[in-house]
């Protein structure tokens, strides 16, 4: 987590936060609707206790919330227990959604590596810019990454709240520090940690 200044004038409080442990069992889970882990419902209630990580950058804060989440169960779920605790509206959107794997989806890795083992080396070794079968490309998640950076650019709260995935969290970072997006998974993003950064709205 890194520390924001207070907002000013044109700049927003930009708090990305990937959800809690979803229960995947070592599965490919991009768009499967899985819920939370008994690891993630713990961890949604240690977020946001009074000296939960979240709590604490909610407080030092100012200005209206803006709560924007996933509409994946995992995400969801998580963005539920924040919401009711700040008391402010979940704004659901199938843009912040995990990059698709296709026909990856609900598999496993290991499975995947017997069954389709050449697919998954091809595009373990041209990620980005090859898609998984019948999936999306890092080209297309941040391009939806990008829409929705530029819609929050919009919005009059001074703090958004985003409840997303480790994959367009990182694409998100890549854009928003000009970082390039082969860099992606050079980015660490832990489940419910907050990522918080202060971001000059015509920069979106």
């Amino acid at each position: 987590m890194t520390n924001a200044p207070e907002d000013e004038l044109g700049t927003l409080q930009l708090i990305l936060l990937r959800h809690a442990h979803a229960a995947s069992d070592g599965r490919c889970i991009g768009w499967t609707d899985v819920p939370l882990s008994d690891t993630g419902r713990a961890q949604c209630t240690t977020l946001i206790t009074t000296d939960g990580p979240l709590r604490q950058v909610l407080n030092a804060g100012s200005g209206d919330l803006h709560l924007a989440s996933s509409d994946l169960r995992r995400a969801r779920e998580t963005a539920v227990a924040i919401g009711e605790c700040v008391r402010v509206p979940i704004h659901e959107s199938a843009d912040l959604r995990e990059m698709h794997f296709g026909a990856w989806e609900g598999r496993t890795w290991a499975a995947l590596e017997v069954e389709d083992g050449e697919e998954l080396a091809t595009w373990m070794a041209h990620w980005q810019v090859a898609a998984p079968p019948g999936g999306e490309t890092v080209a297309q998640l941040q391009q939806r990454v990008a829409t929705v950076l530029r819609r929050l650019s919009l919005r009059p709260e001074r703090r958004m709240l985003v409840v997303s995935h480790a994959g367009w969290i990182r694409v998100a970072l890549c854009l928003l520090q000009n970082r390039p997006v082969r860099e992606m998974f050079d980015i660490t993003v832990p489940h419910a940690q907050p990522i918080v950064l202060s971001v000059a709205r015509h920069l979106l």
